[in-house]
């Protein structure tokens, strides 16, 4: 048994094909191949299922695969470790929804790029349902997603709750009192597309009473949804922090209700199959970036409103990371 195979094994199981794995690796398909069938012959067990397009580990390729993974985290660590930091290269595919991207995304590109000049990170910015879809289909190393994640595939750390809040115009006529679901199913909501967590969370909240909305309307444009409210068009559940400028200037108000509004949790996912250094750093300095706020509340409160049009803009508040070390 040697390292080339171990690595084949491990890259094959987390891409999901011989041939996606050695254009990983810079090498052929064949040469992968001979690598898995040297291991195989030499343990005397199938390591893959070949019968299907993607190709899936057997049990024992599994449990192989716990050791590989293993052996791919202390080969990493010694290039980190006792190497360079010119020498820990790689592509390192993150994955992050828009609020991400706004605050402190750039700031942990411009880290990497200075620090480790050797690493490629290469992001996407969708959201957290295409996120975590591409998570399951081996599309991304790591993702900061809206979640929760249930998948065999996917390790996932919270990384906080979002507090949500309805928010309606001042023009629409509710009742003057603590309100209900039952009260709120009466005017029209926005939340989020269905089959979004934002939209699932919402629904269970009414469901928990027995209700439903007469009329539900799908927007998973943060801004738009905030100000389809101003408009009048109907409740949206949002963050208060994001609408914090229509709320001081009283073209949004907080519906005040019986039960908590639903709030929304936040992780950061990876293969659970493991990670390679690159991803495991890329990871770490997400980590730390997001944790230097006290919580997720304040990047909602990061983006502010430039003009009528709601364009986004950098808040003051970004200029914090970039103490970041």
């Amino acid at each position: 048994m040697n390292f080339r195979q171990f690595e084949a094994l491990y890259w094959i199981a987390h891409l999901g094909s011989f041939h996606a794995a050695a254009r990983h690796l810079h090498t052929s398909q064949p040469a992968i191949s001979a690598r898995i069938r040297e291991l195989e012959q030499e343990l005397g067990v199938t390591l893959f299922d070949r019968t299907e397009r993607k190709v899936r580990p057997t049990p024992k390729g599994h449990e192989l695969l716990r050791y590989a993974a293993q052996m791919m985290g202390i080969a990493a660590e010694i290039r980190q470790r006792v190497g360079t930091r010119e020498a820990l290269t790689g592509r390192v595919r993150l994955g992050v929804p828009s609020i991400s991207a706004l605050t402190w995304l750039p700031r942990l590109l411009d880290h990497v790029a200075h620090t480790y000049p050797g690493l490629i990170v290469e992001f996407s910015v969708e959201s957290s349902e295409v996120l975590d879809e591409q998570m399951q289909q081996g599309q991304l190393d790591v993702a900061v997603l809206a979640g929760p994640v249930v998948s065999p595939k996917v390790t996932a750390e919270s990384l906080g709750h979002v507090t949500l809040a309805w928010l309606c115009s001042p023009r629409l006529t509710l009742p003057p009192r603590v309100l209900g679901a039952a009260d709120l199913a009466l005017w029209p909501v926005i939340t989020d597309r269905p089959g979004s967590h934002l939209h699932g969370a919402a629904m269970d909240w009414f469901r928990a009473e027995g209700v439903a909305p007469a009329r539900h309307h799908g927007c998973s444009s943060l801004p738009t949804r905030i100000q389809l409210a101003v408009q009048g068009v109907g409740i949206a559940l949002a963050s208060p922090s994001a609408a914090s400028r229509e709320l001081s200037h009283g073209t949004l108000r907080l519906v005040e209700t019986a039960r908590p509004p639903p709030s929304l949790e936040y992780v950061i996912a990876y293969s659970a199959v493991g990670l390679e250094a690159g991803g495991r750093l890329v990871a770490d300095i997400a980590k730390g970036l997001i944790a230097q706020k006290p919580d997720l509340q304040a990047y909602y409160s990061a983006i502010s409103i430039v003009d009528d049009k709601r364009n986004l803009s950098f808040s003051d508040e970004i200029a914090d990371f970039d103490n970041f070390a």
